[in-house]
């Protein structure tokens, strides 16, 4: 017998899979603290976390079928480069198993412009967006591809809906962007299928210090898992990102909540 562990107790191959986790250390456009180890303190977390759920009274680790497909190589300094391996990947796993569930890690929030793009298929989807931040500047120091960009960028793709929700911080430029696209800031009338992306700086720096760029006065984590559930209670959920995650120890707070927010999607999201 083998004595080993892996992210999951036990694990599929890719083609029989119902949830598939892929991490993206990419932090090149980082502008805080590197967010590079996100992953790999992200998977420790899941490692040590009990499947158990009290709130459902059961155990995710036995609903689903998992595979840890480890990190996309990325290409540090050269985005397009990076963001056609994420593009390539994606492809692949949808080849492979079209209806595994996909789960990201990062990494700094510009993966979950690649990672949106390759899952949107030509349905219309909705992207609820996490965050402190807008992520809606033009660009940054000239550069059109950043984690402070990607949401821009994003909302000049055809078929998105963008809900953003615990934003705290912006420019008056951004503010005239989310103005021009009705960026809507509840959920309201959700339906059909939705991404989540959750930058983990949407919670207050004194529940998840260690991210790229923290801001006060964020939200508790009551509030945040009201609105999860209420996101996978009343649609078809399609993939899940866990952004700007600065962790670089085991155990610390925010890869733990990271972890979590993994869990509670998994709990209550819709078993197809």
């Amino acid at each position: 017998m083998l004595y080993t562990t892996k992210t999951f107790p036990f694990e599929h191959e890719p083609k029989k899979a119902e949830i598939v986790l892929l991490g993206v250390p990419w932090d090149s456009t980082e502008t805080g603290k590197s967010v590079k180890f996100g992953p790999l303190f992200i998977r420790e977390a899941i490692k040590n976390l009990p499947g158990f759920d009290f709130e459902s009274k059961q155990n995710v680790f036995e609903k689903f079928k998992f595979c840890d497909l480890g990190d996309l190589e990325i290409v540090y300094g050269n985005w397009k480069l990076t963001e056609k391996r994420i593009q390539d990947t994606i492809k692949e796993i949808k080849e492979i198993n079209p209806k595994a569930f996909p789960v990201f890690l990062g990494g700094d929030h510009l993966i979950s412009l690649g990672i949106i793009n390759a899952l949107k298929g030509k349905e219309k989807i909705t992207v609820i967006h996490f965050d402190a931040h807008r992520d809606l500047m033009e660009n940054w120091m000239g550069e059109k591809f950043s984690h402070i960009t990607w949401a821009k960028r994003l909302l000049e793709e055809k078929g998105i809906e963008l809900i953003q929700l615990g934003s705290r911080s912006s420019s008056k430029e951004e503010e005239k962007t989310a103005k021009k696209f009705r960026i809507k800031e509840s959920l309201k009338g959700i339906k059909g299928k939705v991404y989540i992306s959750v930058d983990l700086d949407v919670f207050d720096p004194s529940i998840c210090p260690e991210v790229g760029t923290p801001e006060p006065l964020g939200m508790q984590q009551k509030e945040f898992f009201s609105l999860l559930k209420e996101i996978c209670s009343k649609s078809k959920v399609i993939g899940l990102d866990l952004v700007e995650c600065a962790s670089d120890k085991v155990n610390l707070q925010t890869a733990l909540i990271a972890a979590n927010v993994f869990k509670k999607v998994l709990v209550w999201k819709k078993k197809e």
